[in-house]
Protein backbone atom coordinates (compact mmCIF):
# COMPACT_ATOMS: atom_id res chain seq x y z
CA UNK A 1 0.00 0.00 0.00
CA UNK A 2 2.92 2.46 0.49
CA UNK A 3 4.07 2.60 -2.82
CA UNK A 4 0.28 4.01 -3.76
CA UNK A 5 1.01 6.86 -1.54
CA UNK A 6 4.61 7.10 -3.03
CA UNK A 7 2.98 7.49 -6.47
CA UNK A 8 0.44 10.10 -5.47
CA UNK A 9 2.97 12.29 -3.86
CA UNK A 10 5.62 12.16 -6.28
CA UNK A 11 3.07 12.88 -8.92
CA UNK A 12 2.18 16.19 -6.97
CA UNK A 13 5.62 17.20 -6.28
CA UNK A 14 6.76 17.11 -9.99
CA UNK A 15 3.70 18.88 -11.26
CA UNK A 16 4.56 21.43 -9.11
CA UNK A 17 8.31 22.03 -10.18
CA UNK A 18 7.49 21.22 -13.86
CA UNK A 19 5.17 24.63 -13.23
CA UNK A 20 7.64 26.66 -11.28
CA UNK A 21 10.55 25.48 -13.88
CA UNK A 22 8.50 26.84 -16.90
CA UNK A 23 7.14 29.68 -15.21
CA UNK A 24 10.49 30.96 -14.36
CA UNK A 25 11.58 30.30 -18.31
CA UNK A 26 8.90 32.74 -19.05
CA UNK A 27 10.05 36.00 -19.93
CA UNK A 28 6.59 37.89 -18.14
CA UNK A 29 7.41 41.33 -16.54
CA UNK A 30 7.02 39.52 -12.90
CA UNK A 31 9.51 36.82 -13.75
CA UNK A 32 11.93 39.65 -14.82
CA UNK A 33 11.24 41.61 -11.67
CA UNK A 34 12.24 38.52 -9.52
CA UNK A 35 15.64 37.67 -11.78
CA UNK A 36 15.98 41.65 -10.93
CA UNK A 37 15.53 42.21 -7.41
CA UNK A 38 17.33 38.62 -6.86
CA UNK A 39 20.69 39.96 -8.52
CA UNK A 40 21.33 42.61 -6.73
CA UNK A 41 21.59 40.72 -3.62
CA UNK A 42 24.95 39.76 -1.76
CA UNK A 43 26.26 36.19 -1.59
CA UNK A 44 24.14 35.87 1.96
CA UNK A 45 21.10 37.42 0.93
CA UNK A 46 20.87 35.86 -2.01
CA UNK A 47 21.21 32.43 0.25
CA UNK A 48 18.35 33.13 2.28
CA UNK A 49 16.14 34.30 -0.29
CA UNK A 50 17.11 31.10 -2.31
CA UNK A 51 16.23 28.94 1.03
CA UNK A 52 12.99 31.41 1.79
CA UNK A 53 11.91 30.81 -1.75
CA UNK A 54 12.90 26.56 -1.69
CA UNK A 55 11.11 26.46 2.01
CA UNK A 56 8.03 28.10 0.49
CA UNK A 57 8.48 25.74 -2.74
CA UNK A 58 8.42 22.43 -0.05
CA UNK A 59 5.66 24.42 1.85
CA UNK A 60 3.26 24.60 -1.02
CA UNK A 61 4.19 20.68 -2.23
CA UNK A 62 3.11 19.96 1.47
CA UNK A 63 0.09 21.70 1.58
CA UNK A 64 -0.95 20.47 -2.06
CA UNK A 65 0.07 17.38 -1.01
CA UNK A 66 -1.70 16.39 2.23
CA UNK A 67 -5.40 16.53 1.10
CA UNK A 68 -4.30 13.97 -1.65
CA UNK A 69 -3.07 11.70 1.44
CA UNK A 70 -6.03 12.37 3.57
CA UNK A 71 -7.95 11.34 0.08
CA UNK A 72 -5.93 8.60 -0.70
CA UNK A 73 -6.39 7.18 2.67
CA UNK A 74 -10.13 7.23 2.52
CA UNK A 75 -10.08 6.05 -0.52
CA UNK A 76 -7.76 2.88 0.23
CA UNK A 77 -9.54 1.72 3.59
CA UNK A 78 -11.69 -0.70 2.04
CA UNK A 79 -8.49 -2.47 0.73
CA UNK A 80 -6.28 -1.90 3.61
CA UNK A 81 -9.55 -3.67 5.97
CA UNK A 82 -9.50 -6.36 4.04
CA UNK A 83 -5.70 -6.90 3.76
CA UNK A 84 -5.72 -6.67 7.72
CA UNK A 85 -8.25 -9.50 7.57
CA UNK A 86 -6.27 -11.48 5.75
CA UNK A 87 -3.01 -10.82 7.22
CA UNK A 88 -4.34 -12.14 10.83
CA UNK A 89 -5.78 -15.29 9.47
CA UNK A 90 -9.33 -14.46 8.67
CA UNK A 91 -11.53 -14.66 5.53
CA UNK A 92 -12.89 -10.47 5.23
CA UNK A 93 -16.85 -10.40 4.70
CA UNK A 94 -18.13 -10.96 1.22
CA UNK A 95 -19.42 -7.43 1.24
CA UNK A 96 -16.05 -5.78 2.11
CA UNK A 97 -13.97 -8.31 -0.03
CA UNK A 98 -16.43 -7.15 -3.21
CA UNK A 99 -16.08 -3.39 -1.97
CA UNK A 100 -12.05 -4.06 -1.78
CA UNK A 101 -11.89 -5.55 -5.30
CA UNK A 102 -14.38 -2.59 -6.95
CA UNK A 103 -11.79 0.06 -4.94
CA UNK A 104 -8.96 -1.45 -6.56
CA UNK A 105 -9.93 -0.77 -10.15
CA UNK A 106 -11.83 2.14 -9.84
CA UNK A 107 -8.84 3.55 -7.61
CA UNK A 108 -7.03 5.17 -10.69
CA UNK A 109 -10.26 6.68 -12.00
CA UNK A 110 -10.63 7.81 -8.23
CA UNK A 111 -7.39 9.53 -7.63
CA UNK A 112 -7.10 11.20 -11.63
CA UNK A 113 -10.39 12.95 -10.77
CA UNK A 114 -9.40 14.25 -7.45
CA UNK A 115 -5.83 15.14 -9.20
CA UNK A 116 -7.40 16.81 -12.14
CA UNK A 117 -9.80 19.40 -9.62
CA UNK A 118 -7.01 19.93 -7.01
CA UNK A 119 -5.01 20.93 -10.06
CA UNK A 120 -7.36 23.56 -11.14
CA UNK A 121 -8.36 24.85 -7.76
CA UNK A 122 -5.11 24.97 -5.89
CA UNK A 123 -3.10 26.95 -8.85
CA UNK A 124 -6.40 29.74 -8.86
CA UNK A 125 -6.26 29.75 -5.25
CA UNK A 126 -2.11 30.37 -4.76
CA UNK A 127 -2.06 32.58 -7.76
CA UNK A 128 -4.78 34.65 -7.28
CA UNK A 129 -3.66 34.70 -3.57
CA UNK A 130 -0.69 36.65 -4.89
CA UNK A 131 -2.57 38.91 -7.30
CA UNK A 132 -4.76 40.13 -3.99
CA UNK A 133 -1.72 40.57 -2.30
CA UNK A 134 -0.26 42.62 -5.11
CA UNK A 135 2.43 39.94 -5.93
CA UNK A 136 1.87 39.79 -9.19
CA UNK A 137 -0.74 41.42 -12.12
CA UNK A 138 -4.24 39.90 -13.28
CA UNK A 139 -3.05 38.42 -16.63
CA UNK A 140 0.33 36.72 -14.70
CA UNK A 141 -2.18 34.97 -12.22
CA UNK A 142 -4.35 33.74 -14.76
CA UNK A 143 -1.60 32.53 -17.21
CA UNK A 144 0.19 31.03 -14.15
CA UNK A 145 -2.69 29.43 -13.06
CA UNK A 146 -3.67 28.01 -16.48
CA UNK A 147 -0.60 26.93 -17.24
CA UNK A 148 -0.33 24.74 -14.04
CA UNK A 149 -3.70 23.01 -14.46
CA UNK A 150 -2.41 21.74 -18.33
CA UNK A 151 0.62 20.02 -16.81
CA UNK A 152 -1.77 18.55 -13.87
CA UNK A 153 -3.92 16.74 -17.11
CA UNK A 154 -0.03 15.23 -17.82
CA UNK A 155 0.76 14.49 -13.80
CA UNK A 156 -1.99 13.38 -13.28
CA UNK A 157 -2.52 11.19 -16.61
CA UNK A 158 0.97 9.66 -15.76
CA UNK A 159 -0.37 9.16 -12.00
CA UNK A 160 -3.22 6.88 -13.38
CA UNK A 161 -1.13 4.94 -15.75
CA UNK A 162 1.56 4.25 -12.40
CA UNK A 163 -1.20 3.12 -10.30
CA UNK A 164 -2.64 1.33 -12.42
CA UNK A 165 0.61 -0.24 -13.20
CA UNK A 166 1.48 -1.25 -9.30
CA UNK A 167 -2.36 -2.38 -8.83
CA UNK A 168 -1.89 -4.71 -11.85
CA UNK A 169 1.52 -6.01 -9.92
CA UNK A 170 0.75 -5.95 -6.03
CA UNK A 171 -3.06 -5.53 -5.90
CA UNK A 172 -5.35 -7.29 -8.44
CA UNK A 173 -2.99 -10.97 -8.76
CA UNK A 174 -4.18 -11.25 -5.09
CA UNK A 175 -7.81 -10.11 -5.23
CA UNK A 176 -8.62 -11.38 -8.77
CA UNK A 177 -6.72 -14.60 -8.94
CA UNK A 178 -9.11 -15.79 -11.47
CA UNK A 179 -8.92 -12.96 -13.45
CA UNK A 180 -12.95 -11.96 -14.76
CA UNK A 181 -12.55 -8.20 -13.88
CA UNK A 182 -14.77 -7.08 -16.63
CA UNK A 183 -18.14 -8.76 -14.40
CA UNK A 184 -17.19 -6.90 -11.43
CA UNK A 185 -20.14 -4.25 -11.39
CA UNK A 186 -19.77 -0.64 -10.61
CA UNK A 187 -16.15 -1.04 -11.80
CA UNK A 188 -14.71 1.91 -14.58
CA UNK A 189 -12.91 0.67 -17.83
CA UNK A 190 -11.42 2.54 -20.41
CA UNK A 191 -11.16 1.19 -23.71
CA UNK A 192 -7.87 1.00 -25.71
CA UNK A 193 -8.74 3.26 -28.46
CA UNK A 194 -10.35 5.87 -25.71
CA UNK A 195 -6.35 5.50 -23.76
CA UNK A 196 -4.69 5.83 -27.00
CA UNK A 197 -6.88 9.14 -27.93
CA UNK A 198 -6.51 10.31 -24.65
CA UNK A 199 -2.43 9.93 -25.18
CA UNK A 200 -2.92 11.74 -28.57
CA UNK A 201 -4.47 14.70 -27.04
CA UNK A 202 -2.41 15.33 -23.99
CA UNK A 203 1.26 14.90 -25.92
CA UNK A 204 0.11 17.46 -28.26
CA UNK A 205 -2.66 19.83 -27.18
CA UNK A 206 -1.23 19.94 -24.01
CA UNK A 207 1.94 21.76 -25.00
CA UNK A 208 0.67 23.70 -27.85
CA UNK A 209 -1.79 25.31 -25.79
CA UNK A 210 0.63 26.41 -23.09
CA UNK A 211 2.83 27.79 -25.94
CA UNK A 212 0.05 29.63 -27.50
CA UNK A 213 -1.28 31.35 -24.71
CA UNK A 214 2.12 32.24 -22.85
CA UNK A 215 2.67 33.83 -26.51
CA UNK A 216 0.09 35.66 -26.49
CA UNK A 217 0.12 36.96 -23.38
CA UNK A 218 3.55 37.96 -23.83
CA UNK A 219 2.52 39.96 -26.65
CA UNK A 220 -0.10 41.88 -24.75
CA UNK A 221 2.96 42.89 -21.70
CA UNK A 222 5.78 43.34 -24.11
CA UNK A 223 7.34 46.89 -23.53
CA UNK A 224 10.29 47.78 -25.81
CA UNK A 225 11.26 50.18 -23.37
CA UNK A 226 12.09 47.74 -21.20
CA UNK A 227 12.83 44.75 -23.10
CA UNK A 228 14.32 45.01 -26.53
CA UNK A 229 12.86 42.40 -29.41
CA UNK A 230 16.37 40.80 -30.11
CA UNK A 231 16.40 39.86 -26.03
CA UNK A 232 12.41 39.15 -26.16
CA UNK A 233 13.31 36.75 -29.36
CA UNK A 234 16.24 35.26 -26.97
CA UNK A 235 13.78 34.20 -23.97
CA UNK A 236 11.32 32.98 -25.99
CA UNK A 237 13.91 30.87 -27.70
CA UNK A 238 14.42 29.36 -24.00
CA UNK A 239 11.30 29.13 -22.84
CA UNK A 240 10.23 27.22 -25.58
CA UNK A 241 12.95 24.68 -25.38
CA UNK A 242 12.67 24.51 -22.04
CA UNK A 243 8.93 23.70 -22.62
CA UNK A 244 10.25 21.27 -25.15
CA UNK A 245 12.14 19.66 -23.05
CA UNK A 246 9.81 19.22 -20.39
CA UNK A 247 7.22 17.87 -22.45
CA UNK A 248 9.24 15.63 -24.31
CA UNK A 249 10.23 13.78 -20.96
CA UNK A 250 6.76 13.59 -19.97
CA UNK A 251 5.13 12.56 -22.79
CA UNK A 252 8.01 10.24 -23.41
CA UNK A 253 6.67 8.85 -19.58
CA UNK A 254 3.48 8.37 -21.06
CA UNK A 255 3.90 6.67 -24.07
CA UNK A 256 5.71 4.19 -22.10
CA UNK A 257 3.22 4.15 -19.68
CA UNK A 258 0.62 3.44 -22.29
CA UNK A 259 2.16 1.11 -24.50
CA UNK A 260 2.79 -1.00 -21.60
CA UNK A 261 -0.44 -0.92 -20.27
CA UNK A 262 -1.42 -2.74 -23.61
CA UNK A 263 1.57 -4.41 -24.18
CA UNK A 264 2.22 -6.16 -21.14
CA UNK A 265 -1.28 -7.86 -21.06
CA UNK A 266 -0.49 -9.47 -24.99
CA UNK A 267 2.58 -10.69 -23.65
CA UNK A 268 0.96 -12.47 -20.68
CA UNK A 269 -1.61 -13.58 -23.28
CA UNK A 270 1.20 -14.64 -25.94
CA UNK A 271 3.52 -16.47 -23.38
CA UNK A 272 0.35 -18.62 -22.03
CA UNK A 273 -0.72 -19.30 -25.52
CA UNK A 274 2.95 -20.66 -26.46
CA UNK A 275 3.06 -23.47 -23.08
CA UNK A 276 -0.30 -24.44 -24.37
CA UNK A 277 0.86 -24.85 -27.65
CA UNK A 278 3.65 -26.91 -26.15
CA UNK A 279 1.24 -29.11 -23.92
CA UNK A 280 1.36 -27.02 -21.03
CA UNK A 281 -2.38 -27.09 -19.79
CA UNK A 282 -2.12 -25.68 -16.62
CA UNK A 283 -1.21 -22.65 -17.99
CA UNK A 284 -3.23 -19.30 -17.72
CA UNK A 285 -3.47 -16.27 -18.77
CA UNK A 286 -2.77 -13.41 -15.95
CA UNK A 287 -6.21 -11.36 -16.24
CA UNK A 288 -5.09 -7.68 -14.97
CA UNK A 289 -7.85 -5.61 -16.66
CA UNK A 290 -11.38 -5.11 -17.21
CA UNK A 291 -10.81 -3.90 -20.85
CA UNK A 292 -11.14 -5.33 -24.12
CA UNK A 293 -7.79 -7.21 -23.79
CA UNK A 294 -9.05 -8.12 -19.89
CA UNK A 295 -11.97 -9.81 -21.80
CA UNK A 296 -10.09 -11.34 -24.26
CA UNK A 297 -7.95 -12.85 -21.98
CA UNK A 298 -11.01 -14.29 -19.49
CA UNK A 299 -12.21 -15.69 -23.05
CA UNK A 300 -8.46 -17.34 -23.60
CA UNK A 301 -8.43 -19.02 -20.04
CA UNK A 302 -11.84 -20.89 -21.28
CA UNK A 303 -10.81 -22.20 -24.11
CA UNK A 304 -7.37 -23.11 -22.27
CA UNK A 305 -9.62 -24.92 -19.41
CA UNK A 306 -11.52 -26.67 -22.66
CA UNK A 307 -8.57 -27.47 -24.07
CA UNK A 308 -7.27 -28.74 -20.83
CA UNK A 309 -10.83 -30.94 -20.61
CA UNK A 310 -10.89 -31.96 -23.65
CA UNK A 311 -7.36 -33.74 -23.11
CA UNK A 312 -7.91 -35.13 -20.10
CA UNK A 313 -11.12 -36.84 -21.71
CA UNK A 314 -9.04 -37.74 -24.69
CA UNK A 315 -6.37 -39.11 -22.48
CA UNK A 316 -8.73 -41.33 -20.44
CA UNK A 317 -10.94 -42.31 -23.75
CA UNK A 318 -7.58 -43.47 -24.70
CA UNK A 319 -7.35 -46.04 -22.14
CA UNK A 320 -10.91 -47.81 -23.49
CA UNK A 321 -10.71 -46.81 -27.16
CA UNK A 322 -7.67 -47.34 -29.15
CA UNK A 323 -5.47 -43.99 -30.04
CA UNK A 324 -6.56 -44.56 -33.52
CA UNK A 325 -10.20 -45.10 -32.87
CA UNK A 326 -10.06 -41.88 -30.29
CA UNK A 327 -8.81 -39.34 -32.61
CA UNK A 328 -10.65 -40.09 -35.56
CA UNK A 329 -14.06 -40.11 -33.39
CA UNK A 330 -12.84 -36.56 -32.26
CA UNK A 331 -12.19 -35.23 -35.39
CA UNK A 332 -15.57 -36.35 -36.90
CA UNK A 333 -14.11 -38.19 -39.63
CA UNK A 334 -16.13 -41.67 -38.96
CA UNK A 335 -19.18 -40.98 -40.17
CA UNK A 336 -22.04 -42.40 -38.52
CA UNK A 337 -23.60 -44.37 -41.45
CA UNK A 338 -20.18 -46.37 -41.74
CA UNK A 339 -17.39 -46.22 -44.50
CA UNK A 340 -16.32 -48.93 -47.05
CA UNK A 341 -13.12 -49.78 -46.42
CA UNK A 342 -10.29 -52.65 -47.93
CA UNK A 343 -8.97 -54.29 -44.06
CA UNK A 344 -7.60 -57.34 -42.48
CA UNK A 345 -9.40 -58.72 -39.48
CA UNK A 346 -8.13 -61.17 -36.95
CA UNK A 347 -9.42 -63.17 -34.60
CA UNK A 348 -7.54 -64.73 -32.01
CA UNK A 349 -8.90 -67.04 -29.17
CA UNK A 350 -7.78 -68.48 -25.99
CA UNK A 351 -7.80 -72.61 -25.93
CA UNK A 352 -8.96 -74.44 -23.56
CA UNK A 353 -10.01 -71.42 -21.65
CA UNK A 354 -13.11 -72.44 -19.74
CA UNK A 355 -11.39 -75.77 -17.42
CA UNK A 356 -8.96 -73.17 -16.78
CA UNK A 357 -11.75 -71.11 -15.12
CA UNK A 358 -13.09 -73.79 -13.39
CA UNK A 359 -10.08 -75.10 -11.92
CA UNK A 360 -8.71 -71.70 -10.71
CA UNK A 361 -9.81 -68.88 -8.19
CA UNK A 362 -10.81 -65.71 -9.96
CA UNK A 363 -8.19 -63.76 -8.96
CA UNK A 364 -6.05 -65.99 -10.74
CA UNK A 365 -8.00 -66.37 -13.46
CA UNK A 366 -8.35 -62.41 -14.02
CA UNK A 367 -4.32 -62.04 -13.69
CA UNK A 368 -3.29 -64.87 -16.06
CA UNK A 369 -5.74 -62.89 -18.84
CA UNK A 370 -4.27 -59.39 -17.79
CA UNK A 371 -0.75 -60.88 -18.60
CA UNK A 372 -1.93 -62.92 -21.84
CA UNK A 373 -3.67 -60.10 -22.70
CA UNK A 374 -1.01 -57.42 -22.64
CA UNK A 375 1.51 -59.77 -24.14
CA UNK A 376 -1.00 -60.07 -27.05
CA UNK A 377 -1.73 -56.60 -27.21
CA UNK A 378 1.58 -55.06 -27.51
CA UNK A 379 2.83 -57.71 -30.25
CA UNK A 380 -0.62 -56.78 -32.48
CA UNK A 381 0.30 -52.41 -31.38
CA UNK A 382 3.85 -53.52 -32.37
CA UNK A 383 2.97 -53.92 -36.34
CA UNK A 384 0.18 -51.31 -36.04
CA UNK A 385 -2.74 -53.50 -35.25
CA UNK A 386 -6.01 -52.11 -33.77
CA UNK A 387 -7.84 -54.27 -30.56
CA UNK A 388 -11.65 -53.63 -31.39
CA UNK A 389 -12.44 -55.70 -28.32
CA UNK A 390 -11.50 -57.93 -25.49
CA UNK A 391 -14.51 -60.38 -25.07
CA UNK A 392 -14.44 -63.10 -22.98
CA UNK A 393 -11.32 -65.01 -24.10
CA UNK A 394 -11.13 -64.05 -27.53
CA UNK A 395 -9.58 -60.44 -29.43
CA UNK A 396 -11.04 -59.08 -32.05
CA UNK A 397 -8.12 -57.19 -34.38
CA UNK A 398 -8.20 -55.25 -37.48
CA UNK A 399 -5.18 -54.25 -39.80
CA UNK A 400 -6.00 -50.98 -42.00
CA UNK A 401 -8.57 -48.97 -40.73
CA UNK A 402 -9.68 -46.90 -39.33
CA UNK A 403 -5.67 -45.43 -40.20
CA UNK A 404 -5.34 -46.72 -43.70
CA UNK A 405 -1.99 -48.44 -44.90
CA UNK A 406 -1.31 -50.40 -48.10
CA UNK A 407 0.40 -53.46 -46.49
CA UNK A 408 -2.20 -54.52 -43.63
CA UNK A 409 -1.96 -58.03 -45.04
CA UNK A 410 1.92 -58.40 -44.53
CA UNK A 411 1.47 -56.66 -41.48
CA UNK A 412 -1.57 -59.13 -39.69
CA UNK A 413 0.90 -62.16 -40.49
CA UNK A 414 3.84 -60.42 -39.36
CA UNK A 415 1.59 -59.58 -35.56
CA UNK A 416 0.20 -63.16 -35.61
CA UNK A 417 3.79 -64.50 -36.11
CA UNK A 418 5.13 -61.91 -33.07
CA UNK A 419 1.99 -63.09 -31.25
CA UNK A 420 3.50 -66.80 -31.72
CA UNK A 421 6.45 -65.59 -30.08
CA UNK A 422 4.81 -64.19 -27.32
CA UNK A 423 2.82 -67.09 -26.26
CA UNK A 424 6.19 -68.91 -26.04
CA UNK A 425 7.63 -65.97 -23.92
CA UNK A 426 4.58 -66.41 -21.77
CA UNK A 427 4.57 -70.25 -21.31
CA UNK A 428 8.14 -70.39 -20.37
CA UNK A 429 7.62 -67.74 -17.85
CA UNK A 430 4.30 -69.31 -16.75
CA UNK A 431 6.40 -72.89 -16.22
CA UNK A 432 8.78 -71.24 -14.34
CA UNK A 433 5.99 -70.73 -11.83
CA UNK A 434 4.25 -74.12 -12.24
CA UNK A 435 1.40 -72.45 -13.76
CA UNK A 436 -0.09 -74.92 -16.87
CA UNK A 437 0.88 -73.16 -20.18
CA UNK A 438 -1.83 -71.57 -22.66
CA UNK A 439 -2.53 -71.74 -26.04
CA UNK A 440 -3.97 -69.93 -28.75
CA UNK A 441 -5.78 -70.12 -32.49
CA UNK A 442 -5.40 -66.78 -35.04
CA UNK A 443 -7.97 -66.56 -37.51
CA UNK A 444 -6.99 -63.63 -40.31
CA UNK A 445 -8.34 -62.46 -43.61
CA UNK A 446 -8.53 -59.79 -45.95
CA UNK A 447 -11.82 -58.05 -47.39
CA UNK A 448 -13.90 -54.96 -47.61
CA UNK A 449 -15.71 -54.12 -44.23
CA UNK A 450 -17.82 -51.45 -42.99
CA UNK A 451 -16.43 -49.64 -40.56
CA UNK A 452 -18.15 -46.99 -38.48
CA UNK A 453 -20.09 -45.66 -35.39
CA UNK A 454 -21.97 -48.41 -33.89
CA UNK A 455 -24.39 -48.86 -30.79
CA UNK A 456 -27.13 -45.97 -29.40
CA UNK A 457 -27.35 -41.94 -29.96
CA UNK A 458 -26.23 -42.28 -26.89
CA UNK A 459 -23.15 -44.41 -26.42
CA UNK A 460 -21.64 -45.11 -29.53
CA UNK A 461 -19.13 -47.78 -30.45
CA UNK A 462 -16.63 -48.53 -33.10
CA UNK A 463 -17.73 -51.49 -34.91
CA UNK A 464 -16.60 -53.35 -38.35
CA UNK A 465 -19.35 -55.36 -40.05
CA UNK A 466 -19.36 -57.41 -42.95
CA UNK A 467 -19.13 -61.00 -44.31
CA UNK A 468 -15.00 -60.37 -44.09
CA UNK A 469 -15.38 -60.37 -40.20
CA UNK A 470 -17.62 -63.26 -39.98
CA UNK A 471 -15.15 -65.40 -42.44
CA UNK A 472 -12.33 -64.62 -40.37
CA UNK A 473 -13.76 -65.53 -37.02
CA UNK A 474 -14.60 -68.73 -38.50
CA UNK A 475 -10.59 -69.07 -40.04
CA UNK A 476 -9.89 -68.78 -36.00
CA UNK A 477 -12.47 -72.18 -35.52
CA UNK A 478 -10.40 -73.73 -37.98
CA UNK A 479 -7.46 -73.81 -36.11
CA UNK A 480 -9.23 -76.25 -33.98
CA UNK A 481 -10.15 -78.67 -36.40
CA UNK A 482 -6.45 -78.42 -38.58
CA UNK A 483 -4.51 -78.71 -34.73
CA UNK A 484 -2.57 -75.51 -35.70
CA UNK A 485 -2.17 -71.80 -33.94
CA UNK A 486 -2.26 -69.74 -37.45
CA UNK A 487 -4.69 -69.82 -40.49
CA UNK A 488 -5.04 -67.43 -43.34
CA UNK A 489 -7.04 -66.76 -46.07
CA UNK A 490 -6.31 -67.09 -49.55
CA UNK A 491 -7.77 -63.65 -50.25
CA UNK A 492 -5.08 -62.15 -47.12
CA UNK A 493 -2.08 -64.13 -49.24
CA UNK A 494 -3.27 -63.05 -52.44
CA UNK A 495 -2.47 -59.25 -50.67
CA UNK A 496 0.99 -59.85 -49.02
CA UNK A 497 3.53 -58.06 -50.32
CA UNK A 498 6.43 -59.78 -48.62
CA UNK A 499 7.31 -63.90 -48.96
CA UNK A 500 6.19 -66.27 -45.47
CA UNK A 501 6.61 -69.91 -45.10
CA UNK A 502 3.20 -71.18 -45.43
CA UNK A 503 1.10 -74.52 -46.13
CA UNK A 504 -2.01 -74.65 -48.46
CA UNK A 505 -4.49 -76.49 -47.16
CA UNK A 506 -7.67 -78.34 -49.04
CA UNK A 507 -10.59 -75.71 -49.53
CA UNK A 508 -13.31 -76.23 -46.70
CA UNK A 509 -16.27 -75.48 -45.84
CA UNK A 510 -16.84 -73.24 -42.90
CA UNK A 511 -20.53 -72.52 -40.83
CA UNK A 512 -22.49 -69.62 -42.55
CA UNK A 513 -20.30 -69.72 -45.53
CA UNK A 514 -21.66 -71.00 -48.75
CA UNK A 515 -18.72 -71.70 -50.99
CA UNK A 516 -15.14 -73.39 -49.85
CA UNK A 517 -12.63 -71.17 -48.67
CA UNK A 518 -8.76 -72.06 -49.12
CA UNK A 519 -6.79 -71.45 -45.99
CA UNK A 520 -2.98 -71.33 -45.46
CA UNK A 521 -1.37 -72.64 -42.51
CA UNK A 522 1.30 -70.10 -41.52
CA UNK A 523 5.32 -71.67 -40.63
CA UNK A 524 7.68 -70.17 -38.31
CA UNK A 525 10.82 -68.72 -39.73
CA UNK A 526 9.29 -65.76 -41.32
CA UNK A 527 10.90 -63.55 -44.16
CA UNK A 528 10.56 -60.69 -45.23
Amino acid sequence: MRGLYVISVLAMGIGIAVVFVLNFATPTGFILDQFAEVSQMNGRAYGLEAGKRLLGLFSLILAIGSPTLLVMYQVLRPISRCLSSVRVGQSPPSDMALKARRRIINLPFIFVGFNVGMWILMPALVFFSAYMFDLMNLRTAVVFSARASMVGLITSSIAFYRLEAYSRRELIPFFFPRGRLADLKGAARIPISRRIRMFYRLSTMVPMTILVVTLVTLQWELDTSVMSVEEYGRRIIIFCLVLGAVFFISTGVLNRLVSRSIAQPLENMLDAMRKIRDGDYDSRIRVLGNDEIGVLGDAGNVMIKGLAEREMLRTAFGKYVKPEIRDEMLSGRIPLEGERREATMMFVDLRDFTPFVESNPPEEVISAMRGYFTAMHRAIRMHRGLVLQFVGDEIEVVFGVPVHFQDHSDTAIKAALEMRRALKELNRQRSIEGKPPFAHGIGIHSGNVLAGNSGSDEQSAYALIGNTVNVASRIQGLTKELGCDILASQETVERLQGSFRMDKEPPRLVKGYSKPIIVYRILDNAAS
